[in-house]
C-alpha cells in the first residue's frame, strides 16, 4: 500500500534560509579575501614595493612544469633563457634542490598553522611549491627584477595571487638605500656597495628591512612561520633588520645557505649569525635533523643549515 507523504512547508522555508546563509557566508568570505588583498596592497610604499602579480608582462618568459613530489605536489617555475645555473637545472630536472624542498614541504604538511617567508626568492623555486603546490601563504623577497618577473608569471599560470606577496627589494640593515649588485648570473648575485642615486639598471636595487614587512604578516594573520633565506653572504641582514619579526612571529625554523666560500669571505657576519641564534635558543641541524656542533661552523657544517627553535625541535620540526 502506498504511503502518503505530508509536505511540510516549514522544511522548505528552512531549506531556503540555509541556502541564503551559505550564500551570504561564501560572499562574505570572498569579499573578506578581496579586502585583505586590497589592504596588503595599501601597505605598499616606495620603501616596500609590493608587486602587483596581475600586471601584464611584455617579456617572453619560458616556463616549465615541475617534477611531482609525494606523487601529488607540482607547480610551475619560469626560467631564464640565458646562462643561469638554477634555470639550467630546472630545465633539465624540473626541480631545484629537491631534498631541501621536500624537507620544507614535510614540515609545512605536518604543521598546518605554519606559513612561509622566502628571502632571496630567485626564480621562485621554493615559493611556487609552498604557495603554488601546497597552497600555503608565502611572503617572497627578491631584489632582481628579471627574477621577480618570472615569479609573477608562474603565479599567474598557477593562479595563486591570493597566496603570494612579492616584495621587490633587497634585504638590508637600512631601508630605502640603493645598492649595487654584482654583475653575475641571476643565481650568483651578491650585494656590493651602497650608492647615492637611483637608476633604471636592474643591478641597482633598493633596500628594505625585514621589520618593514611585519604589517604584511600581521594583516595576513601569520602567527607562525618558517624562513628560507639564500642571499649570497648577506644573511646577517635577516637578524640586523628583523628583531621585531622574531619577537612577534613564532619563527620556528630558518633554513639558511651556509656556503663554504662565503663563510670564509664574510666570517664576521657568519659569527654574528651563530651568536644571535644561540641567544634566541635555536638548535642547528642538517637536512636530516642531525644536530651540528656549533663550534664547527667554520669548517664542517654543510652547505645549508637549519636553525630550529629549541621548543619546537622535537615537538613539530624533527
Amino acid at each position: 500500500m502506498a504511503q502518503t507523504i505530508n509536505f511540510n512547508p516549514n522544511c522548505s522555508k528552512l531549506f531556503r534560509t540555509l541556502i541564503i546563509i551559505v550564500t551570504s557566508l561564501s560572499l562574505g568570505f570572498y569579499l573578506a579575501s578581496f579586502e585583505r588583498v586590497e589592504k596588503v596592497q595599501k601597505l605598499s610604499s616606495s620603501s616596500i614595493n609590493i608587486v602587483d602579480t596581475t600586471q601584464p608582462l611584455t617579456t617572453n618568459i619560458t616556463c616549465v612544469k615541475t617534477k611531482k613530489l609525494f606523487d601529488l605536489y607540482h607547480s610551475t617555475i619560469c626560467v631564464h633563457d640565458y646562462e643561469d645555473y638554477v634555470s639550467e637545472i630546472v630545465r633539465k630536472d624540473h626541480i631545484w634542490e629537491e631534498d631541501y624542498i621536500v624537507r620544507i614541504l614535510q614540515i609545512l604538511i605536518r604543521n598546518p598553522s605554519l606559513d612561509m617567508i622566502d628571502i632571496g626568492g630567485n626564480i621562485g623555486t621554493y615559493t611556487m611549491f609552498t604557495a603554488g603546490a601546497l597552497g600555503r601563504f608565502t611572503l617572497t623577497i627578491e631584489c632582481f627584477k628579471p627574477n621577480v618577473e618570472r615569479i609573477i608569471r608562474a603565479v599567474q599560470i598557477e593562479n595563486v595571487h591570493n597566496r603570494v606577496v612579492i616584495v621587490h627589494r633587497a634585504l638590508y640593515s637600512k631601508s630605502g638605500e640603493y645598492i649595487q649588485l654584482s654583475q653575475e648570473s641571476p643565481s650568483g648575485l651578491q650585494i656590493k656597495n651602497a650608492i647615492s642615486k637611483n637608476s633604471q639598471d636592474d643591478y641597482i636595487v633598493q633596500t628594505v628591512q625585514l621589520d618593514d614587512l611585519l604589517p604584511i604578516l600581521i594583516q595576513r594573520n601569520v602567527r607562525a612561520a618558517i624562513i628560507k633565506i639564500d642571499i649570497e653572504g648577506s644573511e646577517v641582514y635577516l637578524l640586523e633588520s628583523g628583531r621585531k619579526v622574531f619577537q612577534q612571529i613564532d619563527i620556528q625554523l630558518v633554513m639558511m645557505e651556509w656556503g663554504n666560500g662565503l663563510r670564509k669571505t664574510y666570517a664576521d657576519r657568519y659569527e654574528k649569525i651563530v651568536n644571535y641564534f644561540e641567544e634566541l635558543h635555536y638548535i642547528t641541524t642538517d637536512v636530516d635533523c642531525n644536530i651540528l656542533d656549533v663550534t664547527d661552523w667554520r669548517t664542517t657544517w654543510p652547505g645549508s643549515v637549519y636553525w630550529i627553535k629549541e621548543i619546537h625541535f622535537k615537538k613539530s620540526i624533527c
